[in-house]
C-alpha cells in the first residue's frame, strides 16, 4: 500500500492554510463524530475516496478538521477556475482539480486515480452539487465507483446534515470502509457501477438513520 509524504514543499500552502484554519474551524463547527462500528473507527491508511453528502460550501473544511491526520485532494466544479488566479489557488492552496458536473473527462477520471494510487485521500460529493430539494440524500454519480475500482481502494462514506443554527454542533456520522472491487466483481460495467452507486446511497441513508438515533438519545 503506497502512502503519501508526510511533509512535502509540494503541500506546504496547503498545510500552512489547514493547520492556520483548523482551530478557527473546529472551535466554530464544534465537530462530534460517530461511527458505524468499530471498523469505521480506523484510521484512514494509504490511497482512499472519501465521499460526503452536500448541504454546504463549508463541507470540504468541516471533513478536513474532522480527519486531521491526513491531507485532502478535492473535486470541484469547473465554473470555480473561471481565472487564472482562480486556477492556482484551488490548484496550490486547496488541492482541488476541476470537473465537469454533467459529463466528466477520461482526462480528469485518469488524473484521479493517479492521486489515490499514490497514497493520497480524495474528498467527492458524489449528489454532485449542494443539497437542494427536501429529499434527504439525493441520488449519487458513478464517478466515485469508478475511481475506487480502477485504482483498488476504498471509499469511506461520511454523512452530516447542515445544523440549524450556529450554536449547535455539528454531528456527523462516519461509515465503514467499502470494497468496490468487491460489489462490482471482476468485470465493471455501467449497470454494475449504477448499482454499486445506488449501494453507496442507500448506505448513506443507513448513516443519516444512526445520526438520527444518536441525537435523538441526545434530546
Amino acid at each position: 500500500m503506497k502512502k503519501a509524504p508526510i511533509f512535502s514543499f509540494k503541500y506546504i500552502l496547503y498545510d500552512f492554510v489547514k493547520w492556520f484554519c483548523y482551530w478557527q474551524v473546529a472551535i466554530f463547527y464544534r465537530i462530534r463524530k460517530y461511527y458505524d462500528g468499530k471498523e469505521a473507527k480506523k484510521r484512514i491508511k494509504g490511497g482512499a475516496i472519501v465521499i460526503s453528502n452536500h448541504v454546504a460550501l463549508s463541507d470540504p473544511f468541516i471533513i478536513e478538521t474532522a480527519i486531521p491526520y491526513r491531507r485532502f485532494r478535492f473535486l470541484a466544479m469547473e465554473e470555480l477556475f473561471s481565472t487564472k488566479f482562480h486556477e492556482w489557488i484551488y490548484k496550490n492552496v486547496f488541492l482541488t482539480n476541476p470537473i465537469s458536473r454533467t459529463k466528466p473527462s477520461i482526462k480528469t477520471i485518469k488524473e484521479s486515480v493517479q492521486i489515490v494510487s499514490n497514497g493520497n485521500v480524495l474528498c467527492l460529493f458524489p449528489e454532485g452539487h449542494i443539497k437542494t430539494s427536501d429529499v434527504i440524500i439525493e441520488p449519487f454519480k458513478g464517478g466515485a465507483i469508478l475511481i475506487a475500482y480502477q485504482a483498488n481502494v476504498p471509499i469511506i462514506p461520511i454523512y452530516h446534515p447542515k445544523r440549524k443554527t450556529i450554536w449547535n454542533m455539528t454531528r456527523m456520522v462516519i461509515g465503514k470502509p467499502i470494497n468496490v472491487r468487491e460489489l462490482i466483481g471482476e468485470q465493471i460495467s455501467q449497470t454494475k457501477i449504477q448499482e454499486a452507486a445506488k449501494y453507496l446511497h442507500d448506505y448513506e441513508n443507513h448513516l443519516h438513520e444512526i445520526y438520527e438515533n444518536k441525537t435523538k438519545k441526545k434530546k
